[in-house]
């Protein structure tokens, strides 16, 4: 019987990632997930890493550090430590979530020791877990391995990353995630190629992850994206909402809609 037949609690779900802004991405969404669930998110060795996180979740209108309706912080972090990890998960449950997730970053080579205790609280307590390694500190047995070990696996492929600069796909719409200046042609050139290969409906962009966008960038990015049927950006931050509709508004055919927060589109592990 495998460890996914066997579950009758949580999941732990893994994901193996090939750059940091891809970190980023995914388990920003995991955060963002579990928050609007209800849950109490618990992320452990996040270090500089947090701030990427708490961006993703400003930008679409969840204040990281706010309360939630239980009274206490609904995300934690806790330590690098995985015999103190059930506690943290005991002490999330008993201030009254129904729920508790559970990731942050894996930087040592090799299979996490933090694995057979998440896989224990997955099977007995309403944890979902995300373990996310990165591809460079891998060996292929270990992928397999891991692979058998957990409930699933969470797929994260890009249409371009160059580690300054992420374009990916959830659903129909587009996601831009870290910097995007008129310099990198590369990465301008694969967007409007996106762009260009979505369907004829309205395009759909998701910024809540794009650190920086300069007026260069804007502007060819609105004019390829925005004539009729239009482009809706989600997830803006005021100022790179600002950029955007100056832009739009020097250009007649362009129809740009700039969205509130958008949400999470479906659950991730």
């Amino acid at each position: 019987m495998t460890a996914a037949q066997a579950r009758t609690g949580g999941r732990h779900g893994w994901v193996l990632l090939d750059s940091e802004l891809a970190h980023e991405e995914v388990v920003g969404d995991f955060v963002l997930e579990g928050l609007e669930h209800g849950d109490c998110v618990l992320l452990a060795g996040m270090d500089t890493r947090d701030e990427g996180v708490r961006r993703r979740l400003r930008h679409t209108g969840v204040a990281p550090g706010a309360s939630s309706a239980h009274g206490p912080a609904a995300l934690r972090a806790v330590p690098e430590d995985p015999a103190a990890l059930t506690e943290s998960v005991e002490s999330a449950l008993a201030d009254g979530f129904a729920g508790v997730r559970f990731s942050g970053a894996i930087t040592q080579p090799g299979v996490s020791p933090f694995e057979p205790v998440v896989d224990e609280l997955a099977r007995t307590r309403s944890l979902t877990a995300l373990c996310p390694y990165f591809r460079s500190l891998l060996e292929p047995v270990q992928e397999a391995a891991l692979d058998h070990a957990h409930d699933a696996r969470v797929h994260a492929p890009a249409v371009y990353d160059d580690e300054a600069f992420r374009l990916s796909r959830r659903g129909a719409a587009l996601r831009l995630t870290g910097e995007l200046d008129g310099s990198n042609t590369a990465a301008l050139r694969a967007v409007l190629a996106a762009a260009a290969g979505q369907d004829a409906g309205p395009r759909v962009w998701d910024v809540s992850g794009l650190h920086f966008l300069d007026v260069t960038a804007a502007d060819a990015l609105v004019a390829a994206a925005g004539a009729p049927p239009g482009l809706t950006v989600r997830g803006a931050s005021p100022l790179l909402g600002r950029l955007l509709a100056a832009v739009a508004a020097d250009s007649p055919d362009v129809e740009l809609r700039v969205r509130p927060a958008s949400r999470a589109e479906g659950p991730v592990g």
